[in-house]
């Protein structure tokens, strides 16, 4: 079939409704329309039509006739929709709150009624007049989505590009002037002097049509246009070098020459054809010869990882501590942790992500059930039965079969904690791990063994004997930071409340004073930082921790147990603690107690404070510590803005549970996303052999062995590179080498200036690592800006063993962690083997 067959603008259409013949029907109902009221969250209800467009594959809707009133879009593509879902219960128990159903509803607004269309960045919030009308359009809309997801996917390069003739042919005449094309190039980040663009566009011209005296190019001309504007000299310097009998083609036999020489792929005869066939768009297969334009295809279809590495390819039978787990901290905000709200779709996010460590805050609820907030700000609050069953339940196991560990921080009285444990039995049944564990364990079980299996983290109290508690549900880290970065989430359920239902810990008072000066010290820059915090009037008073801890501080004495263990009843203690098992978190002690009183179903977590120190003091004794029990980081409380730390400097000392703030973007954000794409994007990454075998004295300097790998990375050129808020970008690529301490290296290209479409660079670097099992590659693309900071365009990242020879192009993952299309840097790699010299 010829390219200009492929990319003809109904040809999306025409695929969607071949695929649609089952549901012709329902295709026409959704065609005729039916009124929902489409609500806003602070603006209220309006009454809306909507109906589907078939032939444009959008969904479309009456806007208001107000003056001035219609400026928005009235039409959602199919193409942008992301999911249509029923109402969240946060949201429905706002609008049910402010009684609007009364005065618009026949009968009482029920969730029934009520489903949301999210696309891009926005959401349609709609009620359907009747229960059938909404699980009509709620079921057909999901179908349709799904049908056009496929689709789009078969051609997708084609396909966007015809989607971007589609938007800039506003007059919907199916051709475009030549002021259109200009539009439409800098839209797409392609910035060409009048004239050139102006030449070729006279070239693609062929059938001379003309709209009110202008000449204009339709969907195959434009095509053809694009083609030859995005020439990649890059490739034909390479298909020229190879294709030796006619310059214009590529035999099988050339073909399987350059994969054996530059590829490092050994193929016969047949399967050279079968990739000319697969590849080549003309027809010149017809006569098993490659062009440059099937010789570009199959240039883009090579990564520069091994490709089973993207797959579920690792050993997933090892015990839990073998592997990094790809977490989230206090997953339920949206922003920073003063002052955002908490969603639950905050969790469901991450949960599609990938994400198999999620934390809940736990605080006493106003109705007797558990509240999820970030205490002691003004962050909003959760019903932990809307994230159970909303998020946790239906979300667990979508994105990963492999278990999800939920990370309790409990603050909850005695009431509320039995009250917590009934609703984890009630909500997720069979779900949860419940198996018991005994000193007899010495290793956890395998990722395999747990599959679909939730298991809670949390600390547990201990009783002796004599119905004494132990000292046991201090924090997990003393080390000195303020309250801020003191993470909760190991602290015993079962702390003593004081009397306005705050949490008292037990310290000394050396401790306390200690503490307290911390704490003051940091909010007072905290709130400098971000500006005064108003008192809402209607909301609940925040507590700072200095009134906390000048509540009594006769009740925090050590030996005060008896006080606790009065109020509490064993088999309320017991009912959270029988389903706390192989995550039992502890504080850490030193890595030299623990040798003798942990145990592998243990777990400590740490501020990334108190674990760099460790590493930079005692590496190998955190590595070891790491073989047999499970580690937490966490970030240091100061990140109030939620900003995220390098997650690369603790996998690389084998810590597990490495958390970051999932709704902030950045370069860390997206090293954590696509380091997790690694194994199948499980959430489960097999540590190297050198960080799970204990018999293996790891190097931690340079001098005691020298490079025995070198990794030369050639950045040679980019395409489609999006534009940041500038018009156009100018790009430059960084590579670092993150991971051992040893081999710590950064390069930089220079800048290209005003070229995101295709800029060269054609530039290399080279790293001679010393422990390579534990590196990772990270390829950046920047945005010099010469007002602010650099923007990250984009980034990808490899493990440094997954890498293979050869050419290969990257796939960028935005600062959010989502792939952007059609973005790639063309590079080629080289690896070599060298003994290590002593």
């Amino acid at each position: 079939m010829e390219v200009q067959q492929i990319i003809d603008a109904s040809d999306l259409v025409k695929g969607v409704q071949g695929r649609c013949t089952f549901m012709e029907s329902n295709i026409a109902t959704l065609a005729m329309g039916c009124q929902f009221w489409k609500v806003r969250s602070d603006r209220g209800w309006y009454l809306r039509r909507f109906w589907l467009d078939i032939e444009h594959l959008c969904l479309r809707y009456v806007p208001s006739q107000k003056p001035f009133w219609n400026t928005s879009p009235t039409r959602v593509d199919l193409t942008g929709i992301t999911e249509v879902r029923r109402w969240k219960s946060d949201f429905y128990q706002q609008i049910e709150k402010r009684g609007h159903s009364r005065r618009r509803l026949d009968s009482a607004l029920t969730n029934e009624l009520c489903f949301t269309i999210v696309f891009c960045q926005h959401e349609y919030n709609l009620i359907a007049l009747d229960e059938a009308t909404a699980e009509f359009w709620l079921t057909n809309l999901k179908k349709l989505v799904c049908i056009v997801r496929t689709v789009q996917h078969e051609n997708q390069y084609w396909m966007w590009l015809t989607l971007q003739f589609r938007k800039a042919d506003k007059d919907k005449i199916g051709a475009l002037s030549f002021v259109q094309v200009q539009d439409l190039l800098e839209r797409m980040n392609v910035k060409l002097s009048r004239k050139y663009a102006k030449e070729l566009f006279n070239d693609a011209n062929v059938n001379k049509n003309k709209q009110n005296g202008k000449q204009v190019l339709d969907c195959r001309e434009f095509v053809q246009f694009f083609r030859v504007l995005t020439k990649r000299n890059e490739l034909d310097e390479i298909f020229e070098k190879y294709a030796k009998t006619d310059s214009a083609a590529m035999t099988a036999e050339e073909l399987r020459i350059f994969l054996s020489q530059e590829q490092f792929i050994n193929v016969d005869a047949e399967q050279a054809n079968a990739l000319i066939s697969k590849h080549e768009v003309s027809t010149a297969k017809e006569e098993r010869l490659l062009t440059i334009a099937g010789f570009t295809s199959l240039m883009k279809s090579f990564g520069i990882a091994v490709e089973e590495h993207n797959t579920l390819f690792q050993d997933m039978n090892q015990p839990l501590t073998s592997y990094y787990i790809a977490s989230s901290h206090n997953t339920y905000l949206k922003g920073n942790q003063l002052t955002s709200k908490s969603s639950v779709q905050a969790y469901i996010r991450a949960l599609e992500q990938g994400c198999r460590c999620v934390e809940l805050d736990l605080w006493d609820g106003p109705a007797g059930d558990p509240i999820i907030y970030h205490g002691c700000t003004l962050t909003s609050e959760l019903r932990l039965t809307d994230v159970l069953n909303e998020a946790v339940k239906p979300y667990a196991f979508k994105a990963s079969p492999y278990p999800l560990i939920l990370s309790l921080e409990c603050h909850l009285s005695n009431k509320q904690t039995k009250r917590l444990a009934f609703l984890l039995k009630d909500i997720l049944g069979d779900m949860l791990y419940t198996t018991p564990v005994d000193d007899s364990m010495e290793m956890l079980p395998s990722p395999e063994a747990l599959k679909n299996k939730i298991i809670i983290k949390a600390k547990k109290p201990y009783v002796t004997n004599d119905s004494e508690l132990e000292e046991n549900y201090s924090s997990d880290d003393d080390d000195g930071r303020n309250s801020s970065d003191n993470d909760n989430s190991d602290e015993s359920p079962f702390q003593k409340k004081t009397p306005n239902n705050t949490v008292s810990v037990t310290m000394s008072g050396s401790d306390l004073v200690q503490e307290h000066k911390a704490e003051q010290s940091h909010l007072s820059n905290a709130v400098h930082n971000s500006g005064d915090i108003p008192v809402i009037a209607g909301t609940k008073e925040i507590q700072m921790p200095s009134q906390i801890m000048e509540q009594d501080l006769s009740n925090t004495k050590k030996g005060s147990h008896q006080d606790l263990v009065e109020t509490m009843d064993l088999e309320d203690i017991s009912c959270l603690s029988d389903l706390i098992n192989i995550c039992e978190g502890k504080k850490f002690s030193g890595f030299h107690q623990n040798l003798t009183t942990s145990r592998c179903y243990h777990i400590s977590s740490l501020s990334e404070n108190k674990a760099k120190k460790l590493i930079r003091g005692e590496r190998s004794a955190f590595i070891q510590h790491t073989n047999n029990q499970l580690v937490r980081i966490y970030p240091k409380g100061s990140r109030t803005d939620s900003s995220n730390y390098d997650p690369a400097q603790f996998w690389s000392s084998g810590c597990q549970i490495v958390a970051l703030n999932y709704q902030t973007g950045g370069l860390y954000k997206a090293i954590n996303n696509a380091f997790f794409q690694f194994n199948g994007n499980c959430g489960y990454v097999l540590k190297p052999a050198i960080l799970r075998n204990p018999e293996i004295v790891e190097t931690s300097g340079k001098d005691e062995m020298r490079g025995n790998r070198i990794v030369r990375v050639q950045i040679i050129a980019g395409q489609n590179l999006p534009k940041t808020e500038k018009n156009v970008i100018d790009p430059y690529v960084t590579i670092q080498i993150m991971g051992h301490p040893a081999d710590q290296y950064k390069f930089k290209t220079k800048q290209v200036e005003n070229n995101g479409f295709n800029p060269c660079w054609k530039e290399t670097a080279e790293f001679r690592l010393t422990v390579p099992e534990l590196d990772i590659l990270v390829i950046a693309v920047m945005d010099k800006d010469t007002m602010t900071e650099n923007d990250l365009v984009g980034v990808g990242v490899f493990p440094v063993k997954s890498l293979k020879s050869g050419y290969g192009h990257i796939g960028l993952m935005c600062p959010e962690g989502n792939i952007i299309p059609c973005a790639t840097l063309f590079v080629h790699v080289s690896i070599h083997e060298e003994t290590p010299v002593k």
